[in-house]
């Protein structure tokens, strides 16, 4: 950067001493440093720093979750959510009703398609990120979050995935999804298509628009919210404690049990992570972190954390659970990407 504008600096004085004379040297004065300008940003690649716009689209508790996430680190943050739905969604962002105001996240009626697309139209990055394992979002959706005339300012686009290298899945897995959990991740072919798919259709959209995409995997997704209130593993930045009312099955939320201690996170490059095998029936609903698990908040907060970070623009990345009652840390999110 430094060499282009000392190497053109000559030019900028004898231009200016003699603007008419050299306007053919100002206009090529001008190509080089707008293309300096060019490819010192590209090189650094497209990142979304705390104070810039971010939105969620998306299905479930995932999506309510990465918009509180966003709105923690600092971004202003919306979300689209079911028509009808806000109250019942601020009961799962803030423990207390108050709290709105210490943190505003802008909730959008789905149906609202203008105010949407208002939102979209000043946002430095959207997360498109669902809970439903049985089928990803629409093409209809995601070509109306990627409208070329709302992509102005847009600079990363974020997409949820799933682990679609269909190794350690198959009859196990489909089993324990149909007695255990219905949400545990079990692809067939069509379903791997289907994904692949959209991530297609994200990195076309990406090359033509010109922004970056990151994908990011996960497996089974489980838990999310912020554990025992006032305990002293406590985790306010996640989902409040309504969501164990919401999710519960038992007397004792097998969810709560394991945001209390699967809090770590794995991060790997590529699709690579693996399914739990002929384990899944064990798994499926165990409180501790199994391998094909992916913690809500781990992936939220992957999310989150990738979009302020250049070397994570244009790959995927998979999302996995680990042993721990605390979540990462910034040096050790650093560490992790």
């Amino acid at each position: 950067f430094f060499f282009f504008f000392f190497s053109t600096f000559p030019l900028t004085i004898e231009c200016l001493r003699k603007p008419l004379y050299n306007l053919r040297k100002m206009k090529t004065h001008l190509l080089l440093i707008a293309a300096t300008v060019f490819t010192f940003e590209y090189c650094l690649g497209l990142s979304v720093q705390p104070g810039a716009t971010v939105g969620v689209v998306g299905k479930g508790f995932i999506s309510i979750l990465t918009a509180k996430l966003a709105a923690i680190n600092g971004y202003n943050a919306w979300v689209a959510i079911p028509p009808g739905e806000e109250e019942a969604v601020k009961t799962l962002i803030y423990e207390n009703p108050d709290d709105d105001e210490k943190l505003p996240i802008k909730l959008i009626s789905s149906m609202e398609s203008e105010a949407i697309e208002a939102s979209l139209s000043t946002s430095d990055a959207v997360i498109l990120a669902s809970d439903d394992s049985n089928t990803p979002l629409a093409e209809s959706v995601v070509n109306f979050v990627l409208q070329p005339e709302l992509c102005s300012q847009l600079k990363r686009i974020v997409f949820m995935s799933r682990n679609l290298n269909n190794q350690g899945y198959g009859f196990f897995v489909k089993a324990s999804k149909m007695s255990s959990n219905g949400e545990v991740w079990a692809p067939d072919a069509n379903l791997i298509k289907q994904f692949k798919g959209i991530e297609d259709l994200i990195k076309k959209r990406a090359k033509e628009i010109g922004f970056d995409y990151t994908i990011a995997r996960a497996g089974t997704l489980k838990g999310g919210a912020c554990g025992e209130v006032d305990g002293e593993d406590y985790c306010p930045q996640f989902l409040a404690s309504k969501y164990y009312e919401v999710t519960k099955k038992d007397i004792v939320t097998w969810q709560f049990l394991f945001d209390c201690q699967s809090r770590g996170v794995v991060l790997e490059k590529g699709d690579v992570l693996p399914g739990p095998g002929n384990k899944a029936v064990f798994t499926a609903s165990a409180p501790e972190p199994s391998v094909g698990d992916t913690s809500r908040g781990g992936i939220a907060g992957a999310m989150i954390e990738c979009i302020a970070r250049e070397n994570s623009a244009n790959c995927d990345f998979g999302i996995g659970a680990s042993a721990s009652r605390s979540p990462p840390t910034s040096s050790e999110w650093d560490n992790l990407f």
